[in-house]
């Protein structure tokens, strides 16, 4: 199997709100995601390489919006807008955290996260597989006796 190669150029073109951003800074972000955010390895569970470049590329977007700085030097505050008014200029930022998951109020502090939340839920839940009597193929019952038992083997 193979893994994510970041092309800076390939995201620019598929995020042009970007372009104006240093190759340098694009590909931190993505070193930053792939280190501890999604697997860049053989033992990833996004096996298709077009969807986990998808996935690089929406936390790319991500981590460059939230890491983003203005033209004045400020940065940007944390959190998703919540109120706003325009006659002495009053923001209010919201960073909820959810009863289910930090994670989830972490990724939808932008569209580009609330996105990549939603394309990796089927990689957040568990698959549950029956072992023993599940009456299909070859299943054995391990409570019953167990088939040739050596010699000098005690069984329950």
């Amino acid at each position: 199997m193979a893994i994510v190669v970041f092309v800076p150029a390939d995201f620019k073109a598929a995020y042009p709100e970007f372009a104006a951003i240093s190759d340098a800074r694009c590909t931190v972000m993505f070193t930053m995601a792939a280190q501890a955010i999604l697997d860049n390895t053989d033992n990833s569970p996004v096996m298709a390489l077009d969807y986990r470049t998808q996935l690089f590329y929406l936390l790319v977007a991500h981590l460059l919006t939230l890491f983003a700085v203005a033209a004045d030097g400020s940065e940007r505050p944390v959190g998703r807008v919540d109120t706003a008014t325009e006659g002495s200029v009053s923001v209010g930022f919201a960073y909820e955290l959810p009863a289910g998951s930090a994670m989830a109020a972490w990724f939808n502090q932008t569209k580009y996260g609330a996105l990549y939340w939603m394309m990796t839920a089927q990689f957040r839940s568990m698959k549950y597989f029956v072992a023993g009597d599940s009456g299909l193929g070859d299943a054995r019952n391990f409570r019953a006796a167990p088939f040739n038992v050596p010699a000098g083997v005690i069984t329950p």
